[in-house]
């Protein structure tokens, strides 16, 4: 009372500013009211626990229900009388101390049991608290604050139902009226942890039915005033309207942000969420006010993650009806540009996510393809070239981010594919809330009806109205969690069918019965009149002109398919007029007249059908519908300029109900129907509010305003697609098996080339941040990754030949930082995805020559042309130097055509440089590779080669070798590179299994077959001597018995022996030969028949020269390894007799003649041997 008192002194002053202070509470108070609106739907009820309560309700509920019944605490009433009378003296200081005293009442717990009236004492206490909320004085205010957050978060005190609600609004309504920071900071802190305690009780074991109820209906509450419209012209950013939507959109936030499996499971609050949150997101989505989107796009982002599998249906209409629209709209702001950008950025990050998305959209037939649509529209921001936003500098920056937005994309891919492989996933569909062993607890899914079908096809037309939820309300769509095998749900057919399916509409757009066929023959359309008209009813893309004609056709089949789908429609118990609406809303009318004839006739019977007793006959409807279409054109063509009265329509509709009237009030009413709303398809309707939208009449108008109008289009559409997804049952699949990232990187890989390519274009300068050229270099390298991974040869090939074409090594260019990092880049898909390459092997094999050449340039090494070529250097061409012009390089195949092998690995010739330009150039670019290119890590590549694959090595020698032919054809410029590395690398490989070491050794023979007959004898000698090598060190490897691979291995010097031109080339080939039977005669075993067939091609060999050393060759192996000739003896004598046959040296036969005869001798002494009973001397290997 002493307080009271002393407060009461300073009261008078206090009154006289509360009478100069207010309006800003009564705006409060009416944007906290309720808004009128039409059929509220039913509330949930909350008559029990959830399912995992207590199995006999009495748990927490009991207890909760005991401090209800207690009486109150003895004196309690007379103490908080006089505590009520001062709260309403309106004295701030008297108001303020009982507010303090009955904080400490409530926090002491005597607020319980009931009061006189039979009413809960806490709500008598926090009606008295919250009464209090128009006195404008900041120490009043906080005490409120103070006393409500301690009546809510009270373990004592029950606050529950309307009493909360109560509370909640007076904080939030404290928070919009104070003026002071402080206040606001403590009144939304409040608000924070009321909202925590109230959805903790939630998540609590036990949890009652009101503690349910208690949670629904603070959520229920939030997202009405988040819906709450903003005044016109948009408001300042300190207005009440304002603060009231982005307070109530936080507060959402955090309850999505926090919530606990209850609130994700609970059916009653996933109802909530659908029938007021993504309301309130579908308004606040296109909000120009960037704090609003922001908020909205953070609690889409957060439903996504956590409730996917129970808004299916809502996601792909919030992103293909409002995020995508963002995007391509040339009216959003470039905030509102910049936003959207960002929440998907924030989406792609989630590689499980993302991959979802996917599956559940874009391999729907049903949904709209949200990660396909997603890429195109990102990638044609970073394409174009119009304005974005409101200057050059937001431009960039929005292009930037939607690139780093792309390349997040393929980070995701390349992680998710990892993670999947890493974790050796077996199972195809995962259901959702039942995870793999790595993938993070996520929310368990209430399973709501039967299991559907994996691929559900719906059927007639979308519901108007939702049904009932389990609770009572209206209900959205039924999600059901899946479990499928990979045979069940064959995600990839279905983005291929999908595909299809897109291509028929596109086909049939064009050409409605050729695009029939093509749906029949290729996506499997039944060939019935039923299944043709479901398809035209229910695919989405067609030209309804195209569908007009079609069924406006004379032949049988397209008759049939026309009543079938006029008898899909249903026209009960519509007027007339609402039913040639529903008809002429699904196609546009042919222009001819019979067509319109054929489908009138068939309108008229089917709406007969449905509504006896309208019309006298079916002749009636008929042509009363004829005359409704002539009035339709008649009243809203503008070329018409004297247009149809009552009257007149009345008079010529006389006598047509089987020779009676219709009735004068019926026909005037149809008048007024049409000439007040014209007919039109939805096709056109859309068309023309798109078109108000955009308009040249509006030019000008702001942007702002024309995004308004465009916006309310977009939302009234996303709504109508809600009510017709709410009966429809979805299937939500989430997917850990990693052959489906080949259909997603399938549907975004040119939207992702053709949006990296543009940093690398000419147009921009060499200021592109260094961090951006990385990111896209970084994307570069997941899309080959992934593409290489799953071999899609066109993706992979199509990114490596860009990487080498903005390397500018061969392109005559200046090369700046962005081509140095492409080639890099090169360097590191050679050494990490080496394996998986190729056929893109080419392209980074003519890379590294070219980088090669330009390094000799740049450290002053002689080249290989100064060196091998000199006659080429010179300018002149001779038998030392370069072929003629338009001479092949390399000599043909003995067939004169390219082998297969030829054919599939040609690469397009290098450029001819000519001009001093080119020098300089290359000058220039010779020095910046210097010193910026580490010439180890190319090294690397040849010396890593022996750890690739079998079929990766055979295809890395397979275009090293075709690139070796591309430098030694070089007109001007010719080298040797590439020829040295094959050594290296046949080298690094010799030591492979024999087979794979067979398959490389196929490739490497023919290539030095070729080679050696090069027209430069440096070259040709090069390669023999080269050959010589290989060889050598490929017999220190021990064959085993009846093995080719020593006879395979010396193939290559029988084929250049026979096909050299060069004398020179043959004298070496015989002194390599000599050189290998002399250290290495014990391993060649099955090559003496090579060997025995070089040397029979040197017998015929015209020079003596080459003869003798043939000879001489020929005469030392048998003599001095007789005993390891083995089985070759008969290929030994024919080589020596060919020796005999030599008519132009005679010495040469004579010779032969006698080593014949010894060898005769040798070989009966052996069988001797060998048919002897005792020992002896062991008989020769293999004889």
């Amino acid at each position: 009372a002493a307080q009271l008192q002393q407060a009461a002194a300073g009261a008078e002053a206090a009154a006289a500013v509360e009478a100069e202070e207010g309006g800003a509470g009564a705006e409060a108070a009416a944007i906290l009211s309720p808004a009128p609106s039409g059929r509220e739907p039913a509330t949930p009820s909350f008559s029990s626990p959830d399912h995992d309560a207590d199995p006999d309700g009495t748990a927490a509920a009991a207890a909760r229900m005991a401090l209800d019944d207690v009486a109150p605490v003895p004196g309690t009433d007379r103490y908080f009388v006089p505590l009520r009378l001062a709260c309403e003296s309106k004295l701030p200081r008297i108001m303020e101390v009982s507010l303090h005293c009955i904080q400490k009442i409530i926090a002491y717990g005597y607020v319980r049991g009931k009061a006189a009236g039979e009413k809960p004492f806490v709500d008598v206490v926090m009606e008295t608290i919250c009464s209090c909320k128009d006195e404008e004085d900041k120490e009043v205010q906080l005490q409120i604050v103070q006393a409500v957050n301690t009546a809510v978060t009270s373990a004592v005190t029950a606050v529950h139902d309307t009493t909360l609600l109560l509370a909640v609004k007076t904080c939030f309504y404290i928070y919009l009226v104070s003026k002071n920071g402080t206040i606001q900071k403590t009144a939304n802190a409040t608000l924070t942890q009321m909202l925590d305690v109230v959805f903790a009780r939630l998540e609590s074991p036990g949890a009652s039915s009101m503690a349910q109820k208690d949670a629904f209906l603070v959520f229920r509450s939030l997202c009405k005033l988040s819906m709450k419209p903003l005044p016109e012209p948009l408001p300042a950013d300190d207005s009440i309207e304002l603060r009231s939507k982005l307070l109530s959109l936080q507060l959402l936030y955090s309850i999505i942000a926090s919530s606990g499996e209850r609130f994700r499971g609970g059916e009653k609050f996933v109802w909530a969420i659908r029938q007021y949150l993504c309301l309130s997101l579908l308004k606040n989505g296109v909000s120009p006010i960037p704090a609003i989107l922001q908020l909205s796009l953070d609690i889409f982002v957060t439903l996504i993650k956590y409730f996917k599998a129970h808004l299916k249906s809502e996601i792909g209409v919030f992103f293909s009806n409002i995020l995508l629209r963002i995007l391509e709209s040339s009216n959003s702001s470039g905030p509102q540009k910049r936003l959207t950008i960002q929440a998907l950025r924030v989406l792609v990050a989630e590689p499980q996510l993302m991959v979802d998305l996917f599956l559940n959209y874009d391999c729907d037939l049903e949904g709209k393809g949200i990660f396909t649509s997603m890429c195109d529209g990102l990638s044609r921001l970073t394409l174009t070239l119009q304005a974005l936003s409101e200057t050059t500098e937001q431009d960039a920056q929005l292009k930037q981010l939607a690139l780093e937005t792309l390349v997040a994309i393929a980070d995701s891919m390349v992680a998710w594919e990892r993670d999947v492989k890493a974790e050796g996933a077996g199972a195809a569909v995962t259901p959702v809330g039942q995870r793999p062993p790595s993938i993070a607890d996520s929310s368990s899914v209430s399973m709501v009806g039967p299991e559907p079908s994996p691929v559900h096809r719906g059927g007639g037309e979308a519901a108007g109205e939702a049904g009932q939820s389990p609770g009572g309300g209206e209900a959205g769509g039924e999600v059901t969690a899946v479990v499928a095998s990979r045979e069940s749900v064959d995600f990839e057919a279905m983005f291929h069918r999908k595909h299809e399916v897109h291509e028929g509409v596109i086909k049939f757009n064009m050409k409605p019965k050729r695009g029939i066929r093509y749906l029949r023959e290729v996506c499997g359309l039944e060939d019935t009149p039923q299944a043709v008209a479901r398809f035209l009813r229910e695919t989405d893309g067609l030209d309804k002109r195209a569908v007009g004609d079609y069924l406006g056709e004379g032949e049988d089949f397209c008759k049939q398919v026309l009543y079938a789908y006029v008898d899909s429609i249903d026209f009960a118990n519509l007027t007339f007029d609402q039913a040639l609406r529903r008809f002429l809303t699904h196609f546009w009318l042919p222009g001819e007249a019979q067509k319109i004839d054929r489908m009138m006739e068939k309108f008229a019977e089917r709406y007969c059908s449905q509504n006896e007793g309208v019309f006298a006959n079916a002749d009636t409807a008929y042509v009363l519908a004829y005359s409704l279409i002539m009035l339709n054109t008649d009243a809203h063509s503008s070329q018409i300029k004297k247009k149809m009265t009552q009257q007149e329509f009345v008079n010529m509709n006389r006598g047509i109900n089987d020779s009676g009237d219709l009735p004068t009030p019926f026909l005037e009413s149809l008048y007024q129907a049409i000439t007040t709303n014209e007919i039109k398809i939805k096709e056109m309707m859309e068309h023309e509010r798109r078109a108000a939208a955009a308009s040249s009449d509006a030019a000008r108008t702001s942007r702002s305003k024309l995004f308004n109008l465009e916006s309310a289009i977009m939302v009234k559409e996303s709504q109508e697609l809600f009510k017709a997804k709410a009966r429809k049952r979805a299937v939500y699949h989430s997917s850990r098996n990693v052959e489906h990232a080949r259909p997603m990187f399938e549907a975004c890989w040119c939207a992702l080339l053709a949006s990296w390519s543009t940093i690398m274009e000419e147009r921009y300068d060499d200021d592109v941040p260094v961090e951006l050229v990385a990111l896209v270099m970084r994307g570069f390298a997941n899309a080959v990754h992934i593409a290489a991974e799953f071999g899609m040869a066109t993706e992979r090939d199509a990114f490596v030949t860009m990487l080498a074409k903005y390397t500018y090594l061969d392109s005559g260019k200046t090369m700046g930082g962005r081509n140095i990092e492409a080639f890099k880049t090169i360097l590191s898909l050679a050494l990490t995805d080496g394996d998986h390459l190729g056929g893109a092997w080419a392209q980074v094999l003519k890379c590294l020559s070219e980088f090669q050449r330009l390094h000799m340039i740049g450290t002053g090494a002689k080249t290989d042309a100064s060196i091998f070529f000199p006659a080429a250097r010179a300018g002149a061409n001779g038998a030392a130097g370069l072929p003629p012009p338009g001479a092949p390089g390399l000599v043909s195949p003995p067939s004169g055509r390219l082998t297969a092998r030829q054919q599939s690995i040609l690469i397009q010739p290098a450029r001819v440089r000519n001009s001093s330009k080119d020098a300089e150039v290359e000058a220039v670019n010779s020095a910046t590779m210097v010193d910026s290119v580490d010439v180890v890590a190319i090294d690397r590549i040849f010396s890593g080669s022996a750890q690739l694959n079998a079929d990766a090595i055979v295809e890395f020698v397979t275009h090293l070798c075709a690139v070796s032919r591309e430098e030694l054809d070089a007109a001007g410029d010719p080298q040797v590179y590439s020829l040295q590395k094959i050594v290296e690398v046949a080298y690094y490989n010799m030591s492979r299994v024999r087979l794979v070491w067979a398959r490389i050794w196929e490739v490497l023979s023919e290539f030095f077959a070729e080679v050696g007959q090069h027209p430069n004898l440096s070259i040709a000698m090069y390669a023999v001597d080269s050959l010589r090598q290989l060889a050598t060190k490929f017999l220190e490897r021990e064959e085993l018995l009846n093995y080719q691979f020593q006879r395979e291995f010396l193939k290559p010097f029988q084929d250049l022996m026979g096909a050299a031109k060069s004398v020179e080339v043959r004298d070496l080939i015989l002194v390599c030969l000599g050189h290998m039977v002399q250290s290495r005669a014990r391993s060649i075993r099955s090559g003496w028949s090579s060997l025995f067939g070089v040397l029979s091609l040197a017998a015929a060999d015209p020079l003596s020269s080459v003869a003798k050393a043939g000879f001489d060759l020929a005469r030392d192996t048998v003599r001095e390894h007789f005993a390891l000739i083995g089985d070759h003896h008969p290929e030994g004598v024919s080589c020596i007799a060919g020796y005999l046959r030599q008519r132009p040296h005679v010495d040469i036969a004579l010779s032969a003649a006698h080593c014949l005869a010894d060898y005769a001798k040798l070989l009966h002494a052996a069988a001797d041997a060998v048919g002897g009973a005792g020992g002896g001397e062991p008989a020769p290997a293999g004889g």
